[in-house]
Formats: C-alpha cells, sequence, structure tokens
C-alpha cells in the first residue's frame, strides 16, 4: 500500500503544479499540498517498516479529507467554477477517494489475515 500511496500523492502533486502553472492561484495548489502529505507519509512507510501501519492509517486521514475538501466545494459552488478549477476539483476527489478506497480494502484484509 504505501507504493500506491506515494503513486498518488506524486499524480496529486502533478495535478497541483499543473493547475499552478496554469492559473497563478495559489489555491490552485491545494491537491500539491496534499500529495506531499501523502508522499511523505507513503515515503516513511516504506522506510520504516515498523511504523507502516500508522502510516498508513495517517495516509488514510489525508485522503479522506483531500477527498472532502473538493467535495465541499464542488456541492457548494461547483456551477460557478472556471473548467480549470471543477477539473482539478474533480481530480483530486478521483484520487483522494480511490486511495481511500484501497486503503480501506487493505486494511479490511490485513485484519482479516490477522485473525
Amino acid at each position: 500500500m504505501p507504493k500506491v500511496t506515494v503513486t498518488i500523492a506524486v499524480l496529486l502533486i502533478l495535478l497541483g503544479a499543473g493547475a499552478f502553472y496554469a492559473s497563478s492561484s495559489r489555491t490552485a495548489l491545494l491537491p500539491a499540498a496534499v500529495g506531499l502529505m501523502l508522499l511523505a507519509c507513503g515515503g516513511l512507510a516504506i522506510a520504516f517498516e515498523g511504523a507502516r501501519k500508522h502510516l498508513m492509517h495517517a495516509a488514510a486521514v489525508v485522503a479522506l479529507l483531500g477527498a472532502l475538501a473538493p467535495a465541499a466545494a464542488l456541492a457548494i459552488r461547483a456551477a460557478q467554477m472556471s473548467p480549470l478549477a471543477l477539473t482539478v476539483n474533480l481530480g483530486m476527489l478521483a484520487l483522494s477517494a480511490t486511495l481511500l478506497v484501497l486503503q480501506i480494502r487493505a486494511f479490511k484484509q490485513a485484519r482479516a489475515v490477522a485473525r
């Protein structure tokens, strides 16, 4: 799971950097900020086997917040968003939600194996 987390983190960083390049808006960097936090969790989980479980749970919390932020923004003002903002929010929501679902499945599998 740490490698998947790092992969999605890199995609979020690229999404945020691309949006910032296209718009020069600091808020466009939000996906990159979430991506950096996920990259830290995933990288540390790869490096420190003993703390992997805790780091992956922290990454799940970051993924949850990374999915809730654009979902709330879309629910409140999707009609007023520019096409770029809409695309970035949908991309961040999709990537974060996908990671969260994959992590929950991995947690369930690990729990089933431990029994």
